[in-house]
């Protein structure tokens, strides 16, 4: 707390404001998805927000993104599996809309070509890159939410 002057000759109280908190291990999560209009494997680093009652609520912003290369264990099992998508589209007009007519469809949507075994291996697939990024970018990712002015700790428990 400091005492500041007016220009009346009082002193004006004011509070140090305190600093957002982060827990890493917490509110930092990872989502890597399979871009098939791009052929590519991407990256989003976010931290979440909590609702009134403290509760995990939503996205409140994304710290980092990123482009996976394809010699990883989830690009190995697509490419193996024959379920990448034929390239990214030179031309908006050749993309198709992501609207519930082109998603029901199975080749415009890798899921459907699935079955549950497939779905389950590639669900632990996508969960064990996003554990290997969270631990291979701690460092600069916590550099840059105290560059945001957070305060940035392990874990709330």
């Amino acid at each position: 707390m400091s005492a500041g002057g007016s220009g009346f000759g009082q002193g004006v109280v004011t509070f140090k404001q305190m600093r957002d908190v982060v827990a890493y291990k917490e509110d930092v999560h990872v989502w890597v998805y399979y871009d098939q209009t791009d052929d590519i494997l991407r990256y989003e680093a976010y931290v979440i927000d909590y609702d009134d009652d403290g509760k995990p609520s939503t996205l409140a912003f994304v710290v980092d993104d990123g482009i996976l290369p394809w010699n990883c264990a989830l690009g190995d099992y697509l490419t193996k599996k024959r379920l990448r998508s034929a390239g990214a589209k030179q031309s908006l007009w050749d993309i198709p809309r992501h609207t519930k007519a082109t998603l029901s469809k199975p080749e415009y949507n890798l899921y459907l070509q699935l079955d549950e075994k497939e779905k389950s291996k590639l669900h632990h697939l996508f969960a064990r890159e996003e554990v290997r990024l969270k631990a291979k970018y701690r460092s600069a990712w916590q550099k840059r939410l105290r560059a945001l002015g957070y305060d940035v700790i392990p874990s709330a428990y």
